[in-house]
């Protein structure tokens, strides 16, 4: 055993899992055993193991083992806290954890414990991972699962594994097992943690999850979320008087579907109340119509309710939403969503309503669920369908950037910024959830200018349904001039481009989820320039399949103008081609070390 306590770094030893499921029941027993080597990696002594109501967990041992294979303590029941895992937003919620720590003084030791959880109500059969932390690497994992030869169930898994089947009596046992796991860091324009990462998934083909349900197509899936939701999109007398008075002369469907979303976005505020069946069962629209709050469910079907009193017909629709999603297996019908939100088709057109953010436009879905396949249920049917994927204009981010300068380089600055897409996104959560000193603060530490002091600024949207705002600064700057002998040099400021890794170290491919679109002017006003010969840079042309960069330089009304754009295309490359990726966004830090304009004088 001291043998193997030569590895450096944490590492997971062996971690197996056993599920024993069938129609009604589903029991998952895990064990694990993890080394820890020095006292920087005490951190996964803390354990902390999650389960939701109607859920019953036992920890059924828990101990620390010396470098010579000894058990120096065990864990007593009095040291195990149970605690609610109330997430930030979250009102009601039936999130558990238990926990506790098996943390030793001499290193290196282990520290094993197993634990079983027990369900009667389930959606996945597993949903294994074979890592217990991403950035740990794991020496051993398996995981076996016991079922009924009557009980149907879905596959799905990769190659990696070493898979095998056995059949006893009225049973079968699967099992997988893999070994030396490594971890998996996180990287630049690359698809989430993960989807890098071998994983088993198995589904029931019928399950009983508040009422019976299938995943032998995604029909079947969405008739299962359909009889969930059946009854609750009814509006109570009071809401309908009000809907009935806001709409008073609107004929036009989408002014009627507006004016009910932002009576939604006015009226009510997003908290996850996640409390019955697992949090997939929405509460009804009667329950926010008296709360006035509702988690995207909810929030979803009070919309849908709003619609169909006034008889515009709607689809309820569950989508993962994230920036970098993973991927939706169309050919493996299952419950991959964690978010909904409402389709409303109309003639000649689709909406798409985001429930939960009261500061986004209208008709507004956004980088979170841009582009991707969802599940839309309907009363006569449910189907996948794709949203729209955000486009180059969609994303536009302009800077107009006015200087006014002495020889010295002093003078000031006026920006003005338009924000599109993640950046737009990004600034309406700021001003809708932190006071305005802390968003100064985050703007004055956001600007990239150097010597530079913020005097004034000022976020603005021409309306709440336009997908983008304007942020207006004005700035104090010194130092924007260097004396080079007798010539003066002003360097413009560069593009933030994203940190890549070398190309020695990537080990990813390559994923953009949506364009980059940047566009920048600046001006120069220097009263003094008459007195000397500018020297302007050469123009610069990037071109790349991954997307495009340019530089313009010129004189304008005795103004130095320059002139930057930066194009990314959205798109999926492999890995082999990081290098030539890699390669573009160098080209474009090298023609930006050569942007300095030099004035002679006369």
């Amino acid at each position: 055993m001291t043998g193997a306590f030569a590895q450096p770094g944490n590492e997971v030893i062996d971690y197996a899992t056993l599920i024993k499921a069938a129609r009604e029941k589903l029991v998952v027993e895990r064990t694990c055993l993890i080394q820890i080597n020095n006292k920087q990696s005490d951190w996964v002594s803390a354990i902390e193991i999650p389960y939701r109501a109607g859920e019953k967990l036992d920890i059924l041992e828990a101990s620390i083992i010396d470098r010579n294979g000894k058990v120096v303590r065990t864990l007593k029941k009095k040291e195990i806290i149970s605690r609610s895992a109330i997430s930030q937003g979250t009102f009601f919620e039936d999130s558990f954890v238990k926990e506790f720590n098996l943390k030793w003084h001499e290193y290196p030791y282990r520290v094993k414990y197993s634990y079983r959880k027990e369900t009667n109500q389930f959606l996945h059969v597993a949903d294994w991972y074979p890592v217990l932390y991403v950035n740990v690497p794991t020496r051993k994992a398996s995981l076996t699962v016991q079922l009924p030869l009557d009980y149907k169930v879905k596959l799905n898994f990769p190659e990696a594994f070493t898979f095998n089947a056995d059949t006893l009596g009225n049973g079968c046992t699967l099992r997988w097992r893999i070994s030396e796991v490594v971890p998996v860091n996180k990287e630049a324009f690359s698809r989430p943690v993960q989807e890098s990462i071998p994983h088993v998934k198995i589904v029931p083909e019928e399950f009983t999850y508040g009422v019976e349900g299938s995943f032998k197509d995604w029909a079947s899936y969405g008739g299962w979320l359909n009889k969930m939701n059946e009854g609750l999109d009814v509006l109570p007398l009071s809401e309908q008087l009000v809907v009935e008075e806001l709409l008073k002369g609107i004929t036009d469907k989408r002014e009627i579907v507006k004016t009910l979303y932002h009576h939604l976005q006015d009226h009510t505020r997003y908290i996850n109340v996640s409390i019955d069946l697992g949090g997939l069962k929405p509460y009804p629209a009667s329950y926010v119509c008296t709360n006035k709050y509702g988690d995207c469910k909810a929030l979803t079907i009070y919309m849908k309710a709003l619609l169909k009193h006034v008889g515009i017909a709607s689809f309820y629709t569950i989508i993962h939403a994230d920036a970098n999603p993973v991927p939706l297996e169309p050919q493996f019908p299952s419950h991959q969503f964690n978010h909904v939100v409402l389709c409303v088709p109309l003639e000649g057109d689709t909406l798409w309503l985001e429930n939960t953010v009261s500061y986004l436009p209208y008709n507004y879905l956004g980088t979170f669920t841009q582009n991707r396949y969802a599940l839309a249920v309907g009363n006569n049917g449910s189907r996948l369908v794709k949203t729209p994927a955000l486009k180059l204009e969609d994303v536009l981010e302009k800077s107009v950037q006015a200087y006014v300068l002495n020889q010295a380089g002093e003078g000031t600055l006026e920006v003005v910024q338009e924000h599109r897409g993640e950046t737009f996104e990004y600034f309406k959560q700021l001003q809708h959830e932190i006071s305005e000193k802390e968003q100064q603060r985050i703007i004055q530490n956001g600007i990239n200018v150097t010597n530079a002091e913020l005097l004034q600024w000022k976020i603005s949207q021409a309306n709440r349904d336009l997908a983008q705002l304007q942020l207006q600064l004005s700035l104090r700057v010194n130092g924007q001039v260097r004396k080079l002998g007798s010539s003066l040099v002003l360097t413009p400021t560069n593009f933030v481009l994203p940190r890549l890794e070398s190309t020695s170290s990537r080990k990813e491919p390559i994923r953009i989820n949506y364009p980059v679109n940047r566009l920048d002017s600046i001006t120069y006003h220097l009263p003094f320039a008459s007195q000397y010969k500018t020297k302007l840079p050469e123009d610069v042309a990037i071109e790349s399949k991954y997307g495009r960069y340019q530089e313009k330089y010129y004189q304008q009304d005795g103004q130095i103008c320059v002139s930057r754009s930066f194009q990314l295309v959205a798109g999926n490359f492999p890995k082999e081609e990081y290098l030539a990726f890699y390669a573009f966004f160098e080209s474009i830090k090298e023609s930006q070390k050569k942007s300095a304009i030099v004035l002679k004088p006369n």
